[in-house]
């Protein structure tokens, strides 16, 4: 066996069937000159055996010798003090003993860790052994889990999410799209527009105007009347913080100035007017149809009812108490029942809310937000209008200031090819799951180690369950068997084929209908 090339992130080996006949892609390799030990896995075997024209007695004599083979590796590491470490300070000479490491060295190798920041979430799939965190390393810095649907990141989420429940102080927001993490014991389900008010001015006057009504900036009629509804009800109000607006007085205003006639000062000397002002059309007068029909539609829509509910100003600081203290060390704002489009325009919000809090205060309690299907509303940039720029800036600050104030991202997605690029370059961890689609796997490829990247085109074989830990957090980026956790999400795959087996019973569509129009 023989060391043939030495490259930063790769090595080559030259070797023969009889000295690694059992040898298989993704295993572990050790390479050590006796002062630097590099640890390495077989991302290629190539048989080097060239074919020549041979006589019978040649054919059978060559048959008889060990068969010559390449074996290339990516380095993942080195072994220093006896311990595994993402480090590599020197690289070895060309003298070198290579050896397979087997179960029992690498689980010294990754010594159990007496830290109490340690926590298991499955084991090294091929080798048995415990597959551990750093949890402090894991929530320091920003985290992102990818794969394909079904592959198993809610699970591997709520994995995470209840090992980390068991701390007394834990403090983890859930932006839960889909209401999968609604049931957890250790969760308080904040179902907004159910059980929790969420009325429109909690937005943000701005916010309500170009992302509610989709009113421009550029609209200067239609913006300068806003205002005024807006300053008649709060004369030292602020457009960019969430101050009490109620919308149906706001409505109602605009209304009337969109119908407003003003007195001259002049009056009628005869006639069937005598006596009484002459008026002229007010400054709005027919200029705001457009906007009063958009309000009317929008209060009147049964979906968006919530939102216009009469909360005095002091319902924000119940449910901001409730987001960032309670006594439940998970807080799942469940998403599940309101539109599409106000989910994210809420989601923007609690996160500006918390984050300008979190960062007033001195010694504040660290709080990781857990943002599942994230590419949603942390998009990349490409075509974005004004108004969703700014909501993305929010997560685009946490993720390169959020870690000095104590506050960080668990970002969770199908294609990590359409989120933000800025977030997913901060993240220090990834988790990878079953990747079948080019664009993603190159997306995650660029944002790894050297030694890493390689080892990502195994995961279009992953099973559901499966992944890899690559940064800060994990010791080795090794596959992982994520365990189930205690309680497990309600998320998961039907079963078409057995379900189509079933004889079918009787569905009221109608009632189903009658559901669906008045929602």
């Amino acid at each position: 066996m023989k060391l043939v090339k030495v490259l930063p992130n790769k090595i080559q080996i030259r070797t023969d069937d009889a000295e690694f006949k059992n040898v298989r892609l993704n295993d572990l390799i050790s390479v050590s000159d006796g002062g630097v030990e590099l640890v390495t896995m077989i991302i290629a075997i190539t048989d080097n055996d060239v074919e020549t024209r041979m006589d019978d007695n040649a054919i059978m004599e060559e048959l008889q010798q060990p068969s010559l083979k390449v074996i290339e590796c990516s380095i993942l590491g080195s072994v220093i003090d006896g311990e595994f470490k993402q480090q590599i300070d020197r690289y070895p000479s060309t003298d070198v003993e290579i050896k397979k490491i087997s179960q029992t060295v690498l689980y010294f190798m990754l010594a159990p860790d007496k830290k109490e920041s340690i926590f298991e979430i499955g084991t090294y799939a091929g080798y048995g052994t415990m597959a551990r965190l750093d949890g402090n390393k894991f929530y320091q810095r920003h985290s992102c889990i990818v794969g394909n649907t079904g592959c198993g990141k809610s699970e591997t989420v709520t994995k995470i999410v209840e090992e980390t429940a068991k701390l007394p102080g834990a403090n983890i927001v859930i932006f839960d799209i889909h209401g999968e993490y609604s049931q957890l014991s250790y969760v308080d389900n904040i179902k907004i527009g159910v059980n929790v008010p969420f009325t429109s001015w909690f937005l943000g006057f701005q916010s309500l105007v170009s992302n509610l009504l989709k009113v421009k900036e550029e609209s200067t009629v239609l913006m300068s009347a806003l205002r005024k509804a807006f300053y008649e009800q709060n004369p030292k109000g602020n457009e960019n913080k969430p101050c009490r607006f109620d919308f149906y007085t706001a409505m109602k205003y605009i209304q009337n100035l969109n119908a407003e006639n003003v007195g001259t000062g002049e009056f009628y000397k005869t006639g069937d007017k005598a006596g009484q002002e002459r008026t002229v059309k007010g400054e709005y007068n027919g200029k705001l149809s457009s906007l009063v029909s958009a309000m009317e539609t929008l209060f009147s829509d049964s979906r968006y009812e919530f939102l216009f509910l009469d909360e005095e100003q002091g319902a924000l600081n119940i449910f901001l108490n409730r987001i960032m203290g309670g006594n439940k060390p998970v807080k799942n704002i469940d998403l599940s029942g309101i539109p599409h489009d106000i989910a994210v325009l809420i989601i923007g919000t609690i996160t500006k809310l918390i984050y300008n809090i979190q960062i007033m205060q001195k010694d504040a309690r660290p709080i990781t937000f857990v943002c599942d299907e994230a590419h949603v509303y942390i998009p990349t940039d490409f075509q974005l209008s004004a108004a969703q720029r700014r909501m993305v800036e929010i997560f685009e600050n946490i993720a390169k200031e959020g870690r000095k104030f104590g506050i960080t991202l668990f970002v969770a997605s199908q294609r990590p090819s359409e989120l933000n690029k800025t977030i997913m370059a901060q993240c220090a961890n990834y988790i990878v799951m079953k990747l079948n689609n080019e664009n993603d796997k190159s997306m995650i490829k660029g944002m790894m180690p050297a030694g890493s990247a390689d080892v990502i085109e195994t995961t279009t074989m992953f099973s559901p369950g499966d992944c890899l830990v690559v940064g800060d957090a994990c010791p080795i980026p090794l596959k992982i068997h994520v365990e189930f956790a205690k309680e497990r999400p309600q998320s998961k795959t039907i079963d078409f084929w057995t379900e189509w087996g079933k004889e079918r019973g009787s569905v009221d569509y109608t009632a189903c209908l009658e559901e669906y129009l008045e929602n």
